[in-house]
């Protein structure tokens, strides 16, 4: 599969037990991949003043940036999640740039139902 940015051909690497698609320019995630990562993430121990003054990250949006769905060519939309806005195609899962993860995880622990183990729901993003 070929970076949606890059044109590069990704490569899969494994983090908390889920196999992903990565590159220089950022991961590609299947549906539901992006669930079992924020799952796996709420699953560490983090300590309570770690979350207590942990501050909300909102990476740069470049809105002029036009992707295509490596499965299918078609052309993603923007979505916001949790404050990141990542490129998301409906059928096939989201591309997101180098930093959103790590963004999306720390803006999830913001959350006290998350942290608390209600699962964050991905039904607006239909992953």
């Amino acid at each position: 599969m070929k970076c949606p940015v890059s044109g590069e051909e990704m490569h899969t690497e494994v983090r908390d037990g889920v196999t992903i698609d990565t590159s220089d320019a950022g991961i590609w995630l299947d549906k539901k991949e992006l669930f079992l990562l924020t799952e796996a993430e709420r699953a560490k121990s983090a300590s309570f003043f770690e979350d207590l003054f942990r501050e909300q990250v909102r990476p740069p949006v470049d809105r002029q940036r036009v992707l295509s769905c490596p499965r299918c060519g078609q052309t993603m939309e923007i979505v916001d999640y949790v404050g990141v806005h990542i490129d998301r195609c409906r059928e096939h899962g989201v591309f997101l740039d180098s930093g959103e993860l790590a963004a999306i995880l720390n803006n999830l622990r913001n959350d006290p139902a998350y942290v608390r183990g209600i699962a964050q729901r991905l039904s607006d993003l239909k992953l």
